[in-house]
């Protein structure tokens, strides 16, 4: 610094902007509407209006404020709304002695709870009722099988990751259970949020929820349920083979090498040939043969794909695959009534970037880094209209199940 120059510590104004750009993306761009549609339409019985009401007060919502003068930051839970202009205009913040306003930084959703959760500790048989059933996956949780990022980073290539996992458990909830109504969100950082909306998937126990984490936990093997072999044979190796061997070096990475023969078995007795196997070692030894010659993580692949199938190990073969490719859950988040998710449409307070739905037509596409930030939002709201138009999309075909009146229709 030079002699004359001053040090400003703009941090506050900075800290001010966040805080005018959100109150701006709440006031004009979050699609208050589509929220209140999407949480109540599920506890429509006889009376539309009133049920919707009823099912939107007793809704938990949780807020995150950051505190600009102390640069700390706080949680509120148990915030509950009359109507969603209420939450609308609590979400817009407000003005404190110094004229700056405080606008909650992130929106979380809860249970639909017994009584109206501002009213917890007056009441004294409060509990959460139903909630619809969410699967949170972070990318973090490959960082022992991924070497394009580490730690909290997302990239394209482990996007991949969470694409596959989310085709997945789609697939597997459509076909197993029938649910229908699943949408899918980008959480704004590093993670994927999966929240299935069917009247019955919102009305599960904890128990049901646990059962149905250790239904998809089922190990491959030779035995498989259909299920699980269509989804190894159209999901999960397909995947493995065309996006994970070459993105994440599977064999031209030197520690990837050693943490994928630390999956092999040491030794393995096939009965029909009453020998002992050694397909760690043995699959060590031929990468060391090979290992001037050049080859691609797919063309290694191949031939470490043969000995396994030659050897009668495609038991092996489908642990393998299972262990890159199956979705690594938050069982606490999916299992717990009261555990609460990132609303769609919230800003993520540290990347400034939206929680978007996507399209899981397009999903294996979808780019993290082009996400649009607040900033981009406020300065092109167009930006903001495709994932829009997802979410109506989701809303509407929950409409049609129960045969409500559409005002917009279904945009393609």
């Amino acid at each position: 610094m030079m002699e004359n120059e001053i040090d400003i510590d703009f941090s506050n104004e900075i800290s001010r902007q966040d805080e005018l750009q959100l109150r701006e993306y709440y006031d004009k761009l979050f699609p208050f509407d589509l929220l209140y549609d999407w949480l109540t339409i599920n506890s429509i019985n006889e009376k539309e209006e009133e049920d919707k009401k009823r099912a939107f007060e007793r809704r938990e919502f949780s807020v995150r404020i950051n505190k600009a003068a102390s640069d700390k930051s706080f949680v509120i839970r148990n915030k509950s709304f009359n109507r969603v202009e209420d939450l609308k205009e609590f979400l817009k913040g407000r003005q404190g002695i110094d004229g700056v306003y405080e606008v909650p930084e992130r929106l979380d959703i809860g249970p639909i709870c017994s009584w109206e959760p501002s009213k917890k500790a007056t009441v004294s048989d409060y509990h959460p009722v139903s909630k619809e059933l969410v699967f949170d996956i972070d990318v973090d949780d490959y960082n022992a099988v991924r070497v394009c990022c580490s730690s909290k980073s997302l990239c394209e290539k482990c996007w991949g990751f969470l694409a596959v996992s989310a085709e997945f458990i789609g697939n597997y909830l459509k076909e197993c259970f029938g649910f229908q109504q699943i949408m899918y969100v980008f959480s704004g950082r590093r993670g994927l949020h999966i929240w299935v909306s069917d009247r019955a998937a919102q009305h599960l126990t904890r128990e049901n929820r646990a059962s149905i984490l250790n239904h998809i936990r089922v190990e491959l093997s030779q035995n498989q349920l259909p299920i699980l072999k269509r989804s190894f044979d159209q999901i999960l190796l397909p995947h493995f083979e065309k996006y994970i061997l070459e993105g994440q070096q599977i064999f031209t990475n030197e520690k990837q090498r050693k943490y994928f023969l630390s999956l092999l078995p040491i030794s393995y007795k096939r009965q029909d040939r009453k020998i002992i196997l050694t397909p760690s070692e043995d699959i060590e030894k031929k990468l060391k043969e090979i290992q001037d010659e050049n080859l691609s993580n797919s063309e290694i692949w191949f031939a470490v794909k043969s000995y396994l199938e030659d050897n009668g190990l495609k038991e092996h073969l489908y642990n393998l695959v299972f262990h890159y490719t199956m979705p690594r859950i938050d069982e606490p988040v999916s299992i717990g009534l009261d555990h609460l998710l990132k609303s769609p449409f919230c800003i993520h307070p540290d990347t400034k970037k939206l929680c978007v739905p996507l399209d899981i037509n397009e999903i294996y596409n979808f780019n993290p880094n082009q996400v649009p930030t607040v900033d981009q939002l406020i300065n092109d709201p167009k930006l903001f209209n495709k994932f829009k138009k997802i979410f109506k999309n989701h809303v509407n075909q929950m409409k049609l199940k129960y045969n409500l009146s559409i005002q917009d229709p279904m945009e393609f």
